[in-house]
């Protein structure tokens, strides 16, 4: 996956208006001190073609849908990204990332500035996969499907997650359990989108996929079926991009997957 999560950040897929986020401007008020030292230098900012910077750091009174309004953003897109709880909780002096990639903003949403998909190696018969994915994890998250592995977690390319290759149809299983904190198309990169929040502030997403099955707030458990492969988003050819996210970052998702 790209650049995320991230938890996105992963059935509310419609995209809210104005309006509602107007509705909501108490939701994630920003009371209690960050977790980030002073001293730690902050995030790289850039901004977009519409000058909307990739990062906001929050101040005290802040709310997630305020700061959404305030660059005409969606809020719901903004906790998926940063892999924010169910009460949209933000802290003064966090840094909130906006958006991803090279993004514009349309009508409360962002969309990918031009239609580039992402390239996917073929896979082939005669293709070695990185490795084979074993029947079960050994650090209690287990593979999202038995289907070979493509490509891994590549930072330096902007590839933050793990690549699977599949067909439309093949199922995409729960890595772990815990609650749905998404399940929607509102981050067009990532195509039809699931993230699930488990505990100790592990964040799961599976993107691409052509059919979500679970919705948002559903509790499910390892090994469910929650959706199935497909090639929606930023990508031409069908598999499945999952990606593992500790604290709002992207981490390699063998560390706890095993290999």
């Amino acid at each position: 996956m790209k650049k995320i999560m991230s938890g996105s950040y992963f059935a509310k897929a419609a995209l809210i208006g104005t309006m509602a986020v107007a509705t909501l401007s108490v939701v994630g008020c920003a009371t209690k001190p960050t977790y980030q030292l002073p001293n730690q230098a902050g995030p790289k900012i850039i901004t977009n073609a519409q000058g909307v910077p990739n990062y906001h750091r929050v101040q005290r009174g802040d709310t997630v849908s305020q700061i959404a309004a305030r660059y005409n953003l969606n809020y719901r897109q903004i906790g998926a990204i940063n892999g924010l709880d169910s009460k949209y909780t933000i802290y003064s002096g966090q840094w909130l990332k906006l958006w991803q990639g090279n993004t514009v903003r349309s009508n409360n949403y962002s969309r990918p500035a031009q239609p580039q998909p992402t390239y996917t190696p073929p896979v082939t018969q005669t293709q070695t996969p990185a490795y084979q994915a074993p029947a079960n994890s050994t650090a209690g998250y287990d593979y999202p499907t038995r289907n070979p592995v493509t490509r891994n977690i590549d930072p330096a390319t902007g590839n933050m997650g793990m690549w699977f290759a599949g067909n439309v149809g093949d199922p995409v299983l729960a890595s772990q359990s815990g609650t749905v904190l998404y399940s929607g198309n509102g981050l067009p990169e990532y195509g039809n989108l699931i993230m699930i929040r488990h505990s100790d502030d592990y964040i799961t997403a599976y993107a691409h996929n052509s059919q979500l099955l679970v919705k948002e707030g559903d509790a499910v458990q390892r090994g469910q079926r929650i959706a199935t492969m497909g090639s929606s988003g930023q990508t031409n050819q069908v598999g499945l991009e999952f990606q593992v996210r500790l604290n709002g970052n992207p981490i390699d998702p063998r560390t706890v997957l095993g290999r």
